[in-house]
C-alpha cells in the first residue's frame, strides 16, 4: 500500500515538473517574438540607406550650371560678406552627399562657348574680390573634397594690397596647380563714382563720370574708353601673372549695361556674370548665379535651392 501512495506521488511530481517546464518555455516565446520583430527593423534600415543611394542618384536637372556665389569666409564674427567657415565646409559636403556635381570654369567655359556637356546636377563655385579668405579657408577645404573653383579678385586691390587682406599672386599661382582659376572683377571700376556736381553716384562700370574739372560728364565715347582701359589692364595683369589665355569678367555689383557689353565685345570677352538668381543654359553667356553665402541661412537650406532650381530661370 505504502509503495502505491509513493508510486501515485512519484506521477504528480513529475507532472508539476512538466507543467513548471512548459511555462517556462512558454515564457521565454516574448524574447523569441522580439527576435522576431529584429529581423523587420534590420529590414528597415536596409530600405532607408536605399533610399540615400537613390537621394545621391536623382536628377533635379540636366543640361543646366547652377554657379554658387560667395565672397569672404570667416572664423569668427559673420558678417553680410562673410560666410561662416564652418557653414561653407558644411555645404560642400552637402553637395557630395546629394548628388551635386562640381566643375571648373574651364567645363562651364566650353558648355557655354562650344557646346560641351555637363554632368547632371553642375554647380560651378565662385567667390568675389580676391579675399584671403579663399586662401586661407576656401582653398583647404576645396581640396579636402577635390573641387575646382574660380575666384573674381579686383586687380588693383591685389597689386597695391588696398583694403582688407587679399590673395597674393603667389598663392594664386599655388592654388592654380590644385584646379583653382582667377579671372577678372576689374582693374579698378568695383567703385561708386561721382556722376554729377551734388555728388550723386553710380557704379564705375555703368555710369558716366562727372569730370570736375571740366564740370561735366563723361561722353558716351570717354565713358567707353574708360571702361574698356579698365578692363583691358585686367586682362594682361592676369596674364601676366597667371598665364590666362582667355577672359572672363565677373560685374562689380552685377552692374551692366549696353556700354559694357559692347566694351566686352571689343575685348573678346563672350562670358560674364551677374548677380541675379537663375540656373544657366548654353544661351547664358551672361551667367545667373545663386547667393550661397546669405548669413543666417542653414546649410541644408542653401544647397536645397538647387533641389528646386527649375523653379526659377532668372
Amino acid at each position: 500500500m505504502f509503495l502505491r501512495k509513493r508510486s501515485w506521488a512519484s506521477v504528480v511530481s513529475l507532472v508539476i515538473l512538466v507543467s513548471i517546464i512548459l511555462v517556462a518555455c512558454n515564457k521565454e516565446v516574448p524574447t523569441q517574438a522580439v527576435g522576431t520583430s529584429a529581423k523587420p527593423k534590420t529590414e528597415a534600415v536596409t530600405e532607408k540607406k536605399t533610399e540615400t543611394v537613390a537621394e545621391k542618384g536623382k536628377v533635379y536637372y540636366k543640361d543646366r550650371v547652377a554657379v554658387l556665389m560667395y565672397h569672404d569666409l570667416t572664423e569668427g564674427k559673420t558678417t553680410k560678406k562673410a560666410l561662416s567657415a564652418d557653414v561653407f565646409k558644411k555645404q560642400m559636403e552637402l553637395l557630395k552627399t546629394n548628388g551635386f556635381r562640381v566643375i571648373g570654369m574651364k567645363e562651364y567655359s566650353d558648355f557655354i562657348l562650344n557646346g560641351g556637356k555637363v554632368p547632371d546636377n553642375a554647380v560651378l563655385i565662385t567667390f568675389d574680390d580676391g579675399y584671403e579668405s579663399f586662401y586661407k579657408l576656401a582653398y583647404p577645404v576645396l581640396k579636402e573634397y577635390g573641387y575646382p573653383a574660380t575666384a573674381f579678385p579686383i586687380i588693383r586691390f591685389i597689386d597695391e594690397r588696398i583694403g582688407a587682406p587679399k590673395m597674393t599672386w603667389d598663392q594664386m599661382r599655388e592654388m592654380q596647380k590644385n584646379g583653382m582659376t582667377f579671372y577678372s572683377h576689374t582693374y579698378d571700376s568695383h567703385v561708386y563714382i561721382d556722376i554729377d556736381e551734388r555728388g550723386k553716384s553710380k557704379p564705375a562700370l555703368t555710369a558716366r563720370k562727372y569730370l570736375i574739372d571740366k564740370k561735366r560728364q563723361e561722353t558716351k565715347e570717354e565713358a567707353r574708353r574708360r571702361i574698356i582701359d579698365d578692363l583691358k589692364k585686367a586682362e594682361e595683369r592676369l596674364k601676366e601673372e597667371l598665364g590666362n589665355t582667355d577672359s572672363i569678367l565677373c560685374f562689380p555689383y552685377g552692374a551692366h549695361n549696353d556700354l559694357v557689353m559692347d566694351a566686352l565685345k571689343s575685348l573678346d570677352i563672350q562670358i560674364s556674370f551677374t548677380v541675379k538668381k537663375g540656373v544657366n543654359s548654353r544661351s547664358d553667356a551672361k551667367g545667373f548665379r545663386i547667393n550661397a553665402a546669405k548669413v543666417g541661412m542653414d546649410p541644408e537650406t542653401t544647397i536645397g535651392q538647387l533641389k528646386k532650381i527649375k523653379a526659377y530661370t532668372g
